[in-house]
């Protein structure tokens, strides 16, 4: 009797191993995908580039210009000011603001004023 008890108490053990090395091994797999998901932080404007790659962030009150455009999939606007986007498509980008079409982006800046933003 004594073995089959030794037995029963190893089965349980392992068990009880193999459901934590599983269950872990699940929530290492969700870590992994939330880590693939690219957040804009707030103070910047982020441009994520048509390829997948990391956005591209511009500071708040920043400029700036690419040569030749950046192809972008998204605009995010996590800055307390108005940014103009200039290129295949030209907009105002208010704080808070996301455009996801597909464009060629020449320069992201502040609103230089309370007008709109010309290309």
């Amino acid at each position: 009797m004594r073995n089959r008890s030794s037995r029963s108490r190893r089965v349980a053990v392992v068990g009880a191993v193999l459901a934590v090395a599983l269950g872990t091994g699940g929530g290492g797999a969700a870590a992994a995908e939330d880590e693939a998901v690219v957040i804009c932080q707030t103070g910047y404007v982020c441009l994520q580039p048509l390829l997948g790659t990391q956005p591209v962030l511009v500071k708040e009150g920043e400029r700036a210009t690419f040569n030749p455009a950046l192809q972008v999939t998204e605009v995010t606007n996590m800055t307390r000011v108005t940014y103009c986007v200039t290129g295949g498509l030209s907009y105002g980008l208010p704080p808070g603001g996301t455009q996801t079409w597909d464009s060629s982006v020449n320069t992201v800046g502040p609103r230089p004023g309370p007008g709109a933003c010309l290309a």
